[in-house]
């Protein structure tokens, strides 16, 4: 997920706001609320790392992923919906957005510092354990069962987007009206600032500085990016290869997208559809866009600027 930069500047309300690190990535907050429902804001964030993380031992996750192909695992009412929600975006995508592509994101390390580029031979053999179609959720009991030893799932494509979906429902249960929050790029904001819409500037992918090139004016809602230009590794050659894998090839996708941004007022929804818009192409996204009723702002790779909220899908091109 890329970075966007928020404009922040108020008149008005005073807000209260902090800068930590969570979810392995920087988290921002800021609230028109107090000090005490900051930290406590951060605490929910904390939470849900400690909740769904593929690599803290005792998560939820990490208790599936160790339990595959032993035994079906029990998990909170609000884990299961989002493992639930997670395998339906599978279905609904026919396996663009994977959350068992686990042993495939650990076999490329892409962002860790185990990053490298596998032979041929150690992806083919990691794809049969992807099928999401073999994994077992049972309603009823709230247990997930993975069948085959070495399955896992990964829910690094969802995770944040569910987390600020729980930071928010949290913050307007403290009665917090306005506030953003920012979990690594991705945006949540909630109400207005200062009688006027929040202004999210989306990065232009490899521009240097942190540019901008377009601003969406948002209220009650959350925007997430997706991109291929911030965590990678290059060959010798200078190829790059981008983290956002394709659990059909083994490969990172082929797009003709440098970013995709998911506009919705769920953003567990937005963070998922961002990924498998870009992973679709630009043609392709549009449709997803337009099937679940999102907003989809694409910049392609010949600079292209595609807003599905603009008349006919407005394009502008933008100078190099």
């Amino acid at each position: 997920m890329v970075v966007m930069l928020v404009m922040l500047v108020s008149c008005g309300r005073e807000y209260v706001s902090d800068s930590r690190i969570a979810l392995g990535t920087a988290v921002y907050l800021s609230i028109d609320g107090d000090q005490e429902t900051l930290s406590d804001a951060f605490d929910v964030i904390y939470d849900a790392d400690r909740a769904i993380s593929a690599y803290t031992e005792g998560s939820w996750v990490w208790k599936i992923n160790s339990s595959a192909g032993k035994s079906p695992v029990e998990v909170p009412a609000e884990i299961f919906t989002l493992i639930e929600r997670s395998f339906g975006m599978a279905y609904e995508t026919d396996g663009v957005f994977n959350p068992m592509i686990g042993p495939l994101v650990r076999l490329w390390g892409i962002g860790t510092e185990n990053a490298r580029i596998p032979a041929q031979s150690e992806i083919e053999s990691v794809l049969p354990l992807l099928d999401y179609h073999q994994a077992v959720l049972d309603e009823d009991r709230h247990t997930v069962f993975l069948p085959e030893e070495g399955m896992a799932l990964d829910l690094g494509a969802v995770g944040k987007g569910w987390t600020s979906d729980l930071v928010r429902d949290f913050l307007a249960e403290r009665g917090v009206g306005s506030a953003i929050i920012n979990l690594g790029g991705n945006i949540t904001v909630m109400g207005d600032h200062d009688g006027k819409p929040w202004r999210v500037g989306i990065q232009r992918p490899w521009a240097e500085g942190g540019s901008y090139f377009t601003i969406v004016e948002a209220e009650d809602t959350s925007l997430v990016t997706s991109g291929g230009y911030q965590r990678y590794i290059e060959d010798s050659d200078g190829t790059i290869y981008s983290h956002i894998l394709s659990s059909s090839t083994g490969y990172p996708v082929e797009t003709d997208l440098l970013s995709a941004t998911a506009i919705t007022s769920d953003g567990t929804l937005a963070d998922m559809l961002s990924t498998v818009m870009f992973a679709s192409g630009s043609v392709k996204a549009q449709e997803i866009a337009a099937v679940f009723g999102i907003r989809a702002v694409l910049l392609t790779e010949d600079s292209a600027v595609i807003d599905t909220d603009s008349p006919e899908g407005e394009v502008t091109v933008l100078e190099e």
